[in-house]
């Protein structure tokens, strides 16, 4: 059962001892944002969850005169991306005989790199084929060769957390008490919490996050390696 967002707004009382929803400090609204603010800004960088990884998948066509393609181009699933790895795969978007061939696509993130491979300013002579590389880099794809058919283009990165309503449920009721109380040392530190209180709140939250990494490496080193030969 995935938890209710009251249910971690009433948890969140008890951890920053504020039981009183009268209290103009620590209404439900205010609760609500540091639980919002806790789970879009800050869950990301501190504890990548296993189940926010996944794939960014857009096609590329010989529409294209450059190769480049923004975020704002590929659509907005591209937003909801922290950060892309480096392993991307491309295939045909429609093959002749219904079978799709993955290949590895190997990515540059350095534009020196890329570009001395390349050139720049060049892509009026650059000849159409099977794109064998890309560049990601800002908030641009920049794909060589130019691709003369369309292709499908899949990048494994880690996603932002689905925003929560305060009338909604946590997007899995694991992350409750790891959310409630890093929401709770935020609290605790805006309002000048006595070096004790804020002491057992930290605590407290330490414990549960070293569950929710328990918790990822449980499910990835289920993930057999691949051999490097």
């Amino acid at each position: 059962m995935v938890e209710p967002v009251t249910e971690a707004i009433a948890l969140l009382r008890v951890a920053i001892g504020r039981r009183n929803a009268n209290d103009p400090d620590a209404s439900n609204d205010i609760l609500f944002g540091y639980l919002q603010r806790f789970i879009q800004y800050k869950m990301k960088d501190d504890v990548k969850m296993f189940e926010l990884f996944g794939t960014l998948s857009f096609t590329i066509d010989e529409t294209t005169t450059d190769g480049v393609y923004t975020f704002n181009e590929i659509g907005d699933q591209s937003g909801r991306f922290v950060n892309l790895g480096i392993t991307a795969f491309i295939s045909v978007l429609d093959p002749v005989d219904n079978s799709i061939s993955w290949n590895r696509l190997p990515v540059y993130q350095d534009p020196g790199e890329f570009y001395s491979i390349w050139g720049i300013n060049n892509d009026e002579i650059l000849i159409r084929g099977y794109p064998t590389n890309m560049l990601f880099y800002g908030d641009q794809f920049v794909f060589r060769t130019l691709p003369e058919q369309a292709y499908l283009i899949n990048i494994y990165g880690y996603k932002y957390a689905d925003e929560i309503t305060s009338e909604g449920n946590l997007q899995y009721d694991y992350w409750l008490r790891y959310v409630v109380y890093g929401a709770a040392v935020d609290y605790a530190r805006d309002y000048r919490y006595d070096s004790e209180s804020r002491s057992m709140i930290e605590a407290t939250f330490k414990s549960e996050r070293k569950y929710q990494l328990t918790h990822t490496h449980n499910q990835v080193k289920h993930s057999r390696a691949a051999p490097r030969f």
